[in-house]
C-alpha cells in the first residue's frame, strides 16, 4: 500500500534573540534574600557591577546575582564585614592580573 504524504506544512522556525535579564536592586535583593539597601552597598563599593544604568537606578544581570549570593554566603559563614569583602575582592583581582 503506498504511503500518503502529509499535506500540512512543516513547522516554521522563528528566530528568537534572548536578552540577558536585567534586575532592579529590589529584584536582586529578593532573589538573594537580602535587603535592597545591601545590594546598593555592594554596588557602591564596587563589589558587584551594574549591567546598565537606567536614569539613577542600576540594573543588574545574572553575574551580579551570582556574586551577591557568594559574598553574602562568605559574609554570613565567616562573619566578614563589607570592608573585608572589598579587601578580599581587591586581592583576588590583583592575583588575576
Amino acid at each position: 500500500m503506498p504511503v500518503q504524504k502529509d499535506s500540512t506544512p512543516a513547522a516554521k522556525l522563528i528566530p528568537y534573540q534572548s536578552w540577558p535579564p536585567r534586575y532592579s536592586a529590589a529584584e536582586l535583593a529578593e532573589f538573594a534574600k537580602v535587603h535592597p539597601e545591601m545590594v546598593l552597598c555592594y554596588w557602591r563599593l564596587g563589589l558587584i557591577r551594574a549591567a546598565e544604568q537606567e536614569q539613577q537606578d542600576p540594573l543588574f544581570d545574572d553575574d551580579a546575582l551570582f556574586l551577591l549570593k557568594q559574598m553574602e554566603q562568605l559574609r554570613k559563614e565567616y562573619s566578614l564585614s563589607l570592608r573585608a569583602l572589598r579587601l578580599l575582592a581587591q586581592f583576588l583581582q590583583a592575583q588575576e592580573g
